[in-house]
């Protein structure tokens, strides 16, 4: 069984969850994004890769943004924490080349607690999922996953259970 912490309700609500992709380049072209669902039922992709930076898409306050700083990073808007439901985060090659793993993915909350996913692993192309992050009464449960897919970022999300994006392309989900 995969590792997992629950984030308790002052975790979960205050802030911002920032997931960062701490990496050097000798991994290659490492990006990450998310598949999410939101209370509503909602759900799409948000990563810096295509466009898609901020969820749900255009949104003036989002619930989800992409960013890159030093690092790829995700930021989860933590006082709109009930809008979202799910969410997993996965890391590919931009390029779709191979990735030689390494680093440490950071997951860290508003008031300074910090957990650290090493991503050491065999170099691998197609599409890791890294983590799952789960809305349950409140609270935010993070799970390792570290699962890899040979396909796509469609094959990856769909086998965690998003089944009601429409796709573009196998990359790509439709605004």
């Amino acid at each position: 069984m995969a590792p997992t912490i629950t984030l308790n309700r002052l975790q979960s609500g205050i802030g911002v969850l920032t997931i960062e992709a701490a990496c050097s380049p000798a991994v290659g072209d490492l990006r990450i994004g998310a598949a999410y669902e939101l209370a509503d039922g909602h759900s799409s992709l948000v990563s810096r890769v295509g466009g898609i930076a901020t969820a749900p898409r255009n949104s003036r306050r989002p619930v989800i943004a992409a960013r890159a700083e030093r690092y790829e990073r995700l930021v989860v808007d933590l006082r709109q924490s009930r809008q979202l439901a799910r969410l997993v985060v996965y890391g590919f090659s931009e390029s779709g080349g191979r990735l030689d793993w390494g680093g440490t993915l950071v997951i860290g909350t508003a008031g300074g607690a910090r957990v650290e996913l090493p991503l050491d692993r065999p170099p691998s192309g197609g599409v890791t999922v890294l983590l799952s992050i789960y809305n349950i009464r409140g609270e935010f449960a993070v799970r390792a996953e570290m699962e890899n897919f040979a396909g796509s970022i469609r094959n990856a999300v769909q086998a965690y259970g998003f089944d009601r994006i429409s796709w573009l392309d196998d990359r790509t989900p439709v605004a």
